[in-house]
């Protein structure tokens, strides 16, 4: 069945989304990261006043408050690089396996989030699929109008191919040369041994990145038992294995061994990590994904 906006996109999801942009604009604050600075300007967002010094810009002055207060204070504004957020959103086979779309739709929700809070607080932000190659980008202005639009993209989206992680990286620095904030959706499966690699890409390439790893409680801890003939979501290869107690003992542990490595390959290439299982509430990964990306201040 052909999936739209209204199958996952409703309208409480909606006030949902309004509610999570009035959020971060209560919690935001001006920053001096690369996203954003405070300067005299015809700046997109008023910031704050500071006392004028000989020398300054007289036609930053703050005119009425000097006509009621006889003190001389400059206008300060946020000044927004044209560097973009961008979203990269797994769109492989693992993101849904045996056909369930839990966890896509999670990732594509938790996306939505992004481009709609990272859009209400003057960004620009393109959202690009990958699986085998980069699919086709959306991109935005710095406005939340085109929030349908987003989530119209969004629903067309079908997962399906092989994660090549480190081989879209290197084809999405060479669509977008200048530096930004790269945001990057996934599971990581499949492609953990390509993180480095793509991050070091990303990284020359100017590139602030934040890897959300989403993963469902089933590829944390899978609640399988007996005889099972198995199937790799991306390669459709098929294997038998018997599921006992030990063996999902030591799918744990190694479990826990994936996660600790790659959040070690994220730190080592300077880049954010932040594992969130679908359980968690896609408003509170959001915030806390674009707290520590610098697209929120906080």
């Amino acid at each position: 069945m052909v999936q739209t906006r209204h199958d996952f996109f409703d309208e409480a999801f909606l006030a949902r989304l309004e509610r999570l942009h009035l959020i971060a604009k209560r919690t935001r604050r001006p920053t001096s990261g690369v996203r954003q600075s405070r300067r005299m300007g015809d700046g997109l967002e008023f910031a704050d006043h500071r006392a004028y010094a000989p020398g300054d810009d007289i036609r930053f002055i703050d005119w009425p408050y000097f006509a009621r207060m006889e003190k001389l204070l400059l206008r300060m504004f946020h000044h927004h690089s044209d560097a973009e957020v961008t979203i990269l959103l797994d769109a492989s086979a693992s993101m849904a396996p045996a056909g369930r779309l839990q966890k896509f739709d999670y990732a594509r929700r938790a996306a939505a989030a992004l481009a709609y809070v990272a859009m209400g607080s003057l960004e620009r932000v393109t959202l690009t699929p990958f699986a085998d190659g980069l699919g086709r980008a959306m991109g935005t202005a710095r406005s939340r109008d085109r929030v349908l639009e987003v989530l119209d993209f969004l629903a067309s989206l079908r997962p399906s191919g092989n994660t090549q992680l480190a081989r879209c990286a290197l084809e999405f620095i060479r669509r977008a040369p200048s530096g930004g904030t790269v945001l990057i959706l996934t599971d990581l499966l499949d492609c953990a041994d390509q993180l480095s690699n793509a991050l070091a890409r990303l990284r020359l390439g100017g590139h602030e990145v934040t890897v959300l790893h989403l993963f469902s409680r089933e590829d944390a801890a899978p609640t399988l038992a007996g005889p099972m003939l198995l199937k790799q979501a991306e390669k459709q290869t098929q294997f038998s294995a018997n599921i006992t107690d030990a063996l999902l003992a030591s799918y744990r542990r190694r479990w826990r061994a994936f996660q600790r490595g790659c959040e070690s390959a994220c730190l080592a290439r300077e880049s954010i990590y932040v594992s969130a299982c679908t359980d968690m509430p896609f408003e509170d990964l959001v915030l806390n994904a674009l707290r520590r990306a610098g697209v929120l201040g906080g």
